[in-house]
């Protein structure tokens, strides 16, 4: 077994704060229905919720880590058995619902194969990243 890179834990984090990441991007871009009392007359310019909450980002650190896990999914997803290897990320991952051996056995692949499916993703997530 080769050791692993120095990178390895820093991109299971990116990883595992990924539906954080998805939820605080969601919120971001949530308008807001409580009326706005700035458009008073003489209390300043009227407030557009709608046109605030586009322009509403993440941290740059943050999107960077989202869009990584992003495209690092979307690649995935065209491989060969790329849904498989997707709900195996997701299961042991995302919802944590299962450990590595128990997605495997959810999705009817050896130990084996989970092990290098799951290495597989973290590589790319570290590729996406820049770290490879």
């Amino acid at each position: 077994m080769t050791p692993r890179p120095e990178w390895w834990p820093h991109v299971r984090g990116a990883i595992r704060r990924y539906p954080a990441l998805c939820a605080k991007e969601a919120a971001l871009h949530d308008v807001s229905i409580t009326p706005s009392y700035e458009g008073i007359p003489g209390r300043g310019r009227p407030s557009d919720k709608t046109a605030d909450a586009a322009l509403r980002t993440l941290p740059p650190i943050d999107q960077v880590e989202l869009d990584a896990v992003r495209n690092a999914l979307r690649t995935t997803e065209a491989l060969p058995n790329g849904r498989l290897r997707c709900e195996l990320i997701w299961l042991n991952h995302f919802r944590k619902s299962h450990t590595l051996m128990g997605a495997a056995l959810k999705v009817h692949v050896s130990e084996r194969t989970a092990t290098t499916w799951n290495s597989d993703f973290i590589r790319e997530v570290a590729r996406q990243l820049g770290l490879s």
